[in-house]
Formats: C-alpha cells, structure tokens, sequence
C-alpha cells in the first residue's frame, strides 16, 4: 500500500453522552433545541468543501481504517496544487471526483479515475474534514446565539485543519482524529472568536490520548477563517503546552 502510494505521488497522480448538544445542518434554517443547532440553505453538510486543482494534484491518498470506506488524505506533496490552495489537509475524506461519488470506492477505483481525468482542465473534488456533528456542552450551548454557533463551529473546524497541517504537532501529538467536545466559545465585539475543545490524537493508530485546544479565529473578508492564535495541551496531567500558531501583537 506504501508503495503505491509512493509510486503515485512521484507520477504527479495523488495528486456521545446523550447530555450533549451537537452541531448538525439540515434544510430548515438555523434553529437551537435540547439537542441541535441547524443551518438552511446548505447544499452540502457541516465540514464538505470542494475545490478545483489541475493535475499534477500533489495529493497523497490512502485507503481508511478497517471497517471504514473510501479514501483520505494521508499527506500532501510540499510546493504542490494542494498544499498552495490551503484548503485541503491530512485527514480530509474525498467524497467526489467532479459529479462521481467516490465516497465509499476503494483505492483502486478511485485511482482509475484520476488518472484518466484530463491534465489541462480543473478537476473538482469534494471532500470533507471528516469531523461530523460536534458535540457542545449543554451550557455553552444555551449560551450562544445560532450566529455566534455557526462562527465557533467555523473555527474549531479551521483550528482542526491547521493541526493536521503542523509539523509541529504530529512531530508532539501524531494524528488528530476527531473532535472529542466542544466545551468552550465566545465572540468578542471586534468579531474574534475563541473557543476551547477536546480532541483525540494517536500516534500509533492504536493508542490514543486527549488533548484540549484553544484557538481564536478571525473572518476574512472572504468569509474564511483565519486561525490567529492555537495551542495544544494534552490531557492527563502531561503540563506542557505546544503553540501551533502564536498571536502576533504590536
């Protein structure tokens, strides 16, 4: 499997308790109950992106877990169409190949594909970060707004992908796979948003370990994210703190 992952990145192809609250999008707009907040108008659920790259992709893929289908990201090709959008990560789900699902299609399948789609358009992939519904304390959750929900969503999804993009932290906490809670949010006037979450890691695919995050994220003028502040503790009594992104303050 390492092997042709190898071979294919060098050919330029790869181009919760019943307490909680959760985050989940539906069709009926944005409301908040005792157990979801929801979101109209979306397409597409929570955490699906799409973007349009032209091969090579500089993407790496690998099958998922045991148990699990499809394909995800396993890396990115340093310089390559991926890693300069700064949209895909490690980690990510690939859904759709233009119109084609793929999202329970196996490594072969979804290779196939690939290679025979043309290297002098943009091609379309769908992909997800992978994270689902997240679970939010039931008093944060009476706490905030449905817009002030919809930002902290928004940032943890963004702090999660600028984890899996830092060197720093699979070098200290290996692989971030899912967002444990949410356990604590807040929007300030001047539109900055910080939240604090618990996050499964494991550096073994094996074991794993919990740590709490903090991040603040900012909107754009775009209407992206941007992660200005992030650090990492893990739980347990470990004591160290690691800062993937620190503020910068004049």
């Amino acid at each position: 499997m390492a092997k042709r992952a190898a071979a294919l990145l060098i050919l330029g192809l790869f181009c919760s308790p019943p307490t909680v609250l959760c985050f989940a999008p539906t069709n009926e707009g944005w409301m908040i109950n005792r157990r979801k907040f929801y979101k109209a108008g979306r397409s597409m659920a929570l955490g699906d992106f799409t973007v349009e790259l032209i091969k090579p992709l500089g993407i790496v893929l690998q099958e998922r877990e045991a148990g699990d289908v499809g394909v995800q990201v396993a890396s990115l090709a340093e310089g390559g169409a991926a890693e300069k959008s700064r949209d895909i990560s490690p980690g990510d789900l690939l859904l759709k190949i233009g119109d084609k699902d793929v999202s329970k299609s196996d490594f072969d399948s979804v290779m196939d594909i690939l290679v025979e789609a043309p290297a002098d358009t943009a091609l379309q992939l769908t992909l997800s970060d992978g994270l689902g519904r997240m679970d939010i304390a039931p008093n944060l959750a009476r706490q905030l707004n449905p817009e002030d929900a919809i930002l902290a969503d928004q940032v943890v999804r963004a702090a999660v992908r600028e984890i899996r993009r830092s060197n720093t932290s699979r070098a200290n906490l290996g692989e971030l796979l899912r967002v444990e809670i949410v356990i604590g949010a807040g929007v300030r006037e001047n539109g900055r948003c910080m939240v604090r979450f618990f996050a499964i890691f494991s550096t073994d695919t094996v074991t794993t370990f919990s740590c709490s995050i903090s991040a603040t994220g900012v909107t754009q003028k775009d209407g992206t994210i941007d992660i200005i502040a992030l650090t990492c503790a893990k739980d347990e009594g470990w004591g160290q703190t690691i800062d993937i992104i620190r503020e910068v303050t004049d």
